[in-house]
C-alpha cells in the first residue's frame, strides 16, 4: 500500500471500531484521539504554519500499528477463494490451482473486489512494488509470461521470479537459494570485518560480535530456508568456521570436521543444521502442548491416531508420506523424526523454556543434529 499509515480515514476507522464493539465512551475516546491534531513542517529553520491532521494514524505510539491493523481487518471478507497473510501495510494473497489458464481467470476475477475494497476505504496501492510467483516444481513446464497476465484495476502487475516475504527471500521453485545467496554474502562481509577488528578485542567481545553480526542471520526462519540440500548450505556453513576461527584466532587446519566439532563446544555455540534441529523441535513442543496456532491443530498424527494396537511407537509421531525429496524436506515429515528422536526426559520439559535450554544442551554436549 502507498503511505497506508497517512491515509487511514478517521470516519471509517470509527465506523469498523463501532461495528467491532467497541462503542459508547470507549468510542469517544478514540473520537477525541484523532480530534484537533496538528502538524507542521520545518525546513532549514522555517517552520510552517500548523495544519490539522485529517487522516492517517499516529505513528510511533503504541495504538498506531493496532488501529491500522483493525483498519484493514476485514480485507480478507473480500472473497472466499483467495488466502489472505497480513502484515502492516504488506498484503499478500494466495491462490493455487492445477491448471494455469484457470489460476488467471481465479485470480482477475477475485482481483476485482480486493480493488474495490481499497477504493471503498480509501487506500491506495503501490503498483511499482506490487508482483506476483508463479509457485511450481521446476519439473513442470511453465507457461510463457505473455500467457500470464495479472491485472488490477486493468493495470498489469510484473511477475517475478524471487521476492521477499517477511524478510525471508521466496523462489518461485522454492529452493531457497536466494536466500542462501542474500544471507551468505551478509555473513562474509561481517566476519571480514570482524576479522580486521578482532587483533583489538578479547575473545569474550568477539563472541558478542558474532552474536550481533552473524547469529541472527543463521537463526531466523532457519526450520524454514534451512530445510534443503547440504550443497545448498555449505559456503555457509564454511562461513561459520570461520567466524569460529576469527573468534578463537585458531589456525586454518583446526577447521576440519573433528576440531571445529570441539570448537562449537569450547564456544558452546550451535552449528547450522543443529539450530534448524532446535528450531523443528521447539515448533513440536508448540505443536504437542497447543501452543501454536489452530492452523496446526491437526498437522501431526501419532501411531495411536491410527490404529489400536499397543506397539513401542504408538505414541510417536508420524512422519508425512514423502515420495520426493521437497516433500521430505516438509515440517510434516521432518518434525516428526526430529521429535521421536529427542530424548524423553527433554520432551517430558514442563515448559518452553526449559525444553529449549535442556534440547541445546543436549545437542552441543553430543555434537548431533538428530536429523
Amino acid at each position: 500500500m502507498a503511505k497506508a499509515f497517512d491515509t487511514v480515514n478517521h470516519d471509517i476507522l470509527l465506523h469498523k471500531l463501532s461495528t467491532y464493539g467497541i462503542r459508547g465512551v470507549q468510542l469517544d475516546w478514540f473520537t477525541s484521539y484523532f480530534e484537533n491534531r496538528l502538524q507542521y513542517v520545518t525546513c532549514n529553520g522555517t517552520v510552517s504554519e500548523l495544519r490539522t491532521v485529517k487522516h492517517g494514524v499516529p505513528q510511533g505510539s503504541n495504538l498506531g500499528p493496532l488501529l491500522f491493523f483493525l483498519f484493514i481487518n476485514d480485507l480478507p471478507n473480500v472473497s472466499d477463494i483467495l488466502s489472505f497473510i497480513l502484515f502492516a501495510d504488506d498484503t499478500n494473497i494466495f491462490c493455487s490451482h492445477s491448471s494455469y489458464d484457470t489460476l488467471t481467470q481465479i485470480i482477475n476475477s477475485e482481483l476485482t473486489p480486493v480493488f474495490d475494497w481499497f477504493s471503498a476505504n480509501m487506500l491506495s496501492l503501490n503498483c511499482d512494488k506490487t508482483s506476483f510467483v508463479l509457485f511450481s516444481s521446476h519439473r513442470k513446464m511453465a507457461p510463457p509470461r505473455e500467457s500470464l497476465r495479472l491485472l488490477l484495476n486493468d493495470v498489469p502487475i510484473t511477475q517475478v521470479e524471487t521476492t521477499k516475504f517477511l524478510g525471508v527471500y521466496i523462489d518461485q521453485h522454492m529452493t531457497w537459494n536466494a536466500h542462501i545467496k542474500s544471507i551468505t554474502a551478509k555473513i562474509a562481509k561481517n566476519i571480514g570485518i570482524m576479522s580486521r577488528i578482532s587483533h583489538l578485542l578479547p575473545v569474550d567481545i568477539r563472541l558478542k560480535l558474532y552474536h550481533s553480526l552473524i547469529y541472527p542471520y543463521l537463526t531466523y526462519c532457519t526450520m524454514v530456508w534451512a530445510s534443503t540440500y547440504n550443497s545448498r548450505l555449505s559456503k555457509l556453513i564454511t562461513l561459520q568456521k570461520r567466524a569460529l576461527r576469527v573468534i578463537t584466532k585458531a589456525p586454518y587446519h583446526r577447521l576440519h570436521k573433528l576440531c571445529s566439532k570441539d570448537l562449537f563446544t569450547e564456544l558452546n555455540l550451535l552449528n547450522l543444521h543443529q539450530i534448524k534441529t532446535l528450531q523443528i523441535g521447539t515448533f513440536m513442543f508448540g505443536f504437542t502442548h497447543k501452543l501454536l496456532p489452530s492452523n496446526f491443530n491437526d498437522y501431526f498424527q501419532r501411531g495411536s491416531d491410527i490404529h489400536t494396537h499397543y506397539t513401542r511407537s504408538s505414541s510417536n509421531y508420524r512422519p508425512a508420506l514423502a515420495l520426493s525429496n521437497s516433500r521430505k524436506f516438509s515440517a510434516k515429515h521432518i518434525g516428526p523424526s526430529v521429535w521421536n528422536k529427542i530424548p524423553t526426559e527433554i520432551c517430558q520439559a514442563t515448559n518452553l523454556y526449559m525444553f529449549k535450554k535442556m534440547l541445546r544442551t543436549h545437542l552441543i554436549n553430543n555434537q548431533t543434529d538428530l536429523i
